[in-house]
């Protein structure tokens, strides 16, 4: 989950809001300094560090689509684990031979799966406008550079596309998937058949796993939030195969102190025909 809150990026796009003006007001101010590509002035380079002191390098489109242009708990909590505490995600081999994350935003967690040696990996959004892609390159780019990945493994190996919940998941050419993830992508229960409908058409049913990491931001009920699992289990077959809560001071995404927000809850869901 990730952008201005408030602000729709299809909305910015349509009305033809002023980029320097915006960005003046809202855009976040501790990037990089070295950033300054006049091309893409929509975008902004920062750097996450991982409690081992694992550094990487993520961009954030200021008109992503959604809430893109943050990085909320969620993502920082399963990049963290993805890195340092595997098992509390049941995951089962390491690392995973294909993976795809679904609204990815600044695909933190997909950046990590990449530093790890993922052999395939599919990095999604919805498709507002260019800026949430271009971001994704340059953040795959310059770390590759960094980890010294050549350019022809990231042409085979990473594929960053554009994917709305629901729609034919052939279009991705992503099927019997390893590892998906979905980070503060149900706060809103209107796309959670969606949503679902999307993972359980490329998960493997043998061995797949689907970790999805939420907070409660109070726009709708939590009751509301969870019936997410619900659905999972009676119509698409995924069940709940492990759990946990990580508190956080508050919310990093807009900066909200409240900890009954910041708190992470992380369920990772697996099809039945695979749990023993």
């Amino acid at each position: 989950m990730t952008a201005v809150e408030g602000i729709e990026s299809g909305e910015a796009e349509e009305d033809g809001f002023d980029y320097a003006f915006l960005k003046s007001m809202f855009a976040p101010t501790q990037h990089n300094s070295d950033e300054d590509d006049s091309s893409h002035q929509e975008i902004s380079e920062y750097t996450w560090t991982s409690e081992e002191g694992v550094s990487i390098i993520y961009h954030l489109a200021f008109l992503a689509p959604g809430h893109g242009d943050s990085v909320w708990n969620s993502s920082h909590c399963i990049a963290q684990h993805l890195l340092s505490d595997r098992s509390s995600l049941s995951i089962r081999s390491w690392p995973p031979t294909s993976a795809l994350e679904f609204g990815a935003g600044a695909a933190l967690p997909s950046l990590v799966l990449w530093k790890e040696s993922t052999t395939e990996l599919f990095i999604t959004d919805r498709k507002i406008n260019e800026s949430t892609f271009d971001a994704l390159h340059m953040s795959i780019d310059k770390n590759s550079a960094l980890w010294g990945i050549s350019h022809e493994e990231i042409e085979s190996r990473v594929h960053i596309l554009p994917h709305t919940w629901g729609e034919d998941i052939e279009r991705l050419k992503a099927k019997d998937i390893e590892l998906l993830i979905a980070s503060d992508c149900i706060y809103d229960p209107t796309y959670h058949s969606a949503l679902l409908k999307s993972a359980s058409e490329c998960l493997s049913q043998e061995k797949g796993l689907f970790i999805v990491g939420y907070s409660f931001h109070l726009n709708v009920s939590p009751e509301k939030v969870l019936e997410f699992f619900q659905v999972a289990t009676s119509q698409y077959r995924l069940k709940v195969v492990s759990e946990f809560k990580k508190e956080y001071e508050g919310q990093l995404g807009i900066g909200d102190d409240d900890p009954n927000r910041g708190a992470v809850y992380i369920k990772v869901l697996a099809h039945e025909d695979s749990i023993c």
